[in-house]
């Protein structure tokens, strides 16, 4: 049986079409059912689909130009794109071919679309499949944006290296990172020591590779032509940097014309990458702040607007723990998020720390994670490359972090948060977390020794300069006297068989105490400000008191001693 069909129904219906059909356009209406178990459908026009379309086992065959648009996401069986036809996705659209992708029409037969709108997005499960990915430069002109490509042989010319007015003639700036020498390195730089050809391979943009690009000219839309990456993918990773705050940072990218979720259950091979939280971090380039966001996989919180879902075509930075390899294969492709290139979700023991400029709205995002079975590290933080952003981040054993996983607030009553305004002016700090969780948030600014009941008034407003010391603010989580005894912005732990007393926030020489539970003094020793100590302690395991004291404050805590 052979029909002709131009379907636009507008009651409820199910349509099973196991036969060959063909079809001039088809426009399924919301509340549609319609299902090609078996057989052949040929598209000679547009399929529109705002209802609900089930493919497993059947074949659409691509015969006229056809476009897919529609409010409802597409699963076909099988997709055949003729020779001389042409299938474009539009932007916001997306297609999943569960069976097998042929593209009989060559490169400009297959178009995946993007506006300011959104992006199309496709999964698939075929090799070799000819197409053009496009990609709308969003945001404002001379904007970053990291980028990664969707294809295999797109070389880096043409409209990507577009002419312009800059000193050199050119229109554009294209940089990969190098995290061996920790710095980034541009397109046109073959003269230096490590330049573009000693550190990128070929005039092809790589997949898997991260880019960070900008152009003069106001969103334009780019496209890469050439075989659709697909399968497993697999980018090499340094660990070689003499910067021990950068030291394992590679900048990759997305290699697939759909999202990737960096919680997926299966597909990801990151063995080789830090653990943290339980999880590994991924940071994303946030140009609406001005600072990159990070998300982690197990805790599945990000700061900055980052999500889980990494966009088509976006570059993201991961951290090495060793020159091994990111893995990664089609079960981490998804739909979600492919519009989002780049209000908070409250989460129980969380506490989200957010600085925003008065001046141009950008922004940063540190967090607080409680509930683990004992204080560890965090996240690094990734500072902007603009002196002028603002950056918030916590501070602890000589590293800086966007995020820090602790115990309680009973083994945590203060904890200091650093603060570098970039800029003259006026700022605000909000925290956001469930009432609930906390018994008390207080925030000191210890420039204008104020403090704020973050609980009755979530958002403090200051004024800074570029001048004022980085160690500005201090949360409370217990009462303080504000006129005496106030809390000295110090940690005490241990590593090891040693004791760390971390005095890198505290100015002035500083007694230490150390007494047993009956009270007896074991130590009692000066030490020195704006430095870690490292102390060797020879007593048995128990339970020690610590107190450290100067004119300014003290602090005192308990802690198990454990002899190695």
């Amino acid at each position: 049986m052979k029909l002709k069909l131009h379907i636009v129904f507008i009651f409820i219906l199910q349509i099973v079409l196991p036969v060959f059909v063909t079809g001039q356009g088809i426009i399924l209406s919301s509340g549609i059912y319609m299902t090609l178990s078996q057989g052949t459908m040929v598209l000679q026009s547009n399929w529109v689909n705002n209802g609900n379309y089930s493919d497993q086992n059947g074949t659409i065959i691509i015969n006229g130009v056809t476009n897919v648009s529609g409010s409802s996401s597409n699963t076909f069986g099988n997709v055949i794109v003729a020779m001389g036809a042409t299938l474009n996705i539009n932007p916001q659209n997306s297609v999943t071919v569960i069976g097998t992708l042929t593209n009989n029409a060559g490169i400009p037969g297959f178009v995946l679309k993007s506006d300011a709108t959104g992006t199309a997005s496709l999964i698939h499960n075929s090799n070799n499949v000819p197409a053009t990915v496009q990609r709308y430069i969003s945001g404002t002109a001379e904007a970053w944006h990291f980028l990664s490509a969707p294809v295999s042989a797109q070389s880096i010319s043409g409209s990507w290296i577009p002419s312009g007015t800059y000193s050199n003639n050119t229109g554009y700036d294209l940089y990969i990172w190098n995290e061996p020498t920790n710095c980034w390195i541009y397109k046109l730089d073959i003269t230096s020591p490590v330049n573009w050809n000693t550190v990128h391979s070929g005039a092809n943009f790589v997949p898997g590779r991260g880019y960070l690009y900008s152009v003069q000219a106001t969103n334009p839309t780019n496209g890469f032509a050439g075989n659709l990456n697909n399968g497993s993918q697999s980018f090499g990773l340094t660990f070689s940097s003499s910067d021990v705050n950068l030291k394992g940072f590679n900048l990759v990218g997305n290699p697939y014309p759909s999202s990737i979720d960096w919680q997926a259950t299966s597909g990801w091979t990151r063995s080789s990458l830090v653990s943290s939280g339980g999880g590994y971090d991924m940071w994303i380039w946030n140009p609406a702040a001005n600072n990159y966001g990070v998300f982690n996989s197990a805790t599945g919180i990000g700061t900055n607007s980052v999500t889980r879902y990494i966009s088509p075509m976006q570059g993201y930075f991961v951290q090495a723990a060793d020159a091994g390899n990111l893995i990664l294969d089609n079960p981490v492709r998804v739909h979600d998020g492919a519009n989002a290139w780049k209000k908070a979700i409250i989460y129980p023991d969380k506490l989200s720390l957010v600085v925003e400029s008065l001046q141009d709205n950008t922004f940063d995002e540190s967090l607080l994670l409680f509930g683990y079975p004992d204080n560890q590290s965090g996240t690094a933080k990734l500072f902007s490359p603009y002196d002028y952003a603002p950056s918030l981040y916590l501070h602890s054993a000589d590293r800086n972090y966007s995020v820090r996983y602790l115990k309680d607030t009973i083994e945590n009553r203060m904890v200091p948060v650093m603060f570098k305004p970039g800029r003259d002016g006026k700022y605000t700090l909000t925290c956001n977390f469930d009432n609930n969780k906390f018994k008390m948030v207080l925030l000191e600014d210890r420039k204008i020794h104020n403090f704020q009941d973050m609980k009755a008034e979530p958002t403090f407003h200051f004024s800074a300069s570029k001048t004022d010391d980085a160690n500005r603010f201090v949360l409370h989580f217990v009462s303080v006297d504000n006129d005496s005894g106030k809390e000295l912005p110090a940690t005490v732990y241990t590593s090891g068989s040693r004791l760390i007393i971390d005095l890198t926030l505290v100015s002035e020489e500083t007694e230490l105490y150390v007494f047993d539970v009956l009270g007896r003094k074991l130590i009692q020793q000066k030490l020195q400000g704006r430095i870690q100590h490292k102390l060797s302690l020879n007593v048995n395991t128990q339970i020690l008191i610590f107190s450290l004291k100067n004119p300014n404050g003290n602090i005192s805590r308990k802690l198990l001693w454990v002899k190695k």
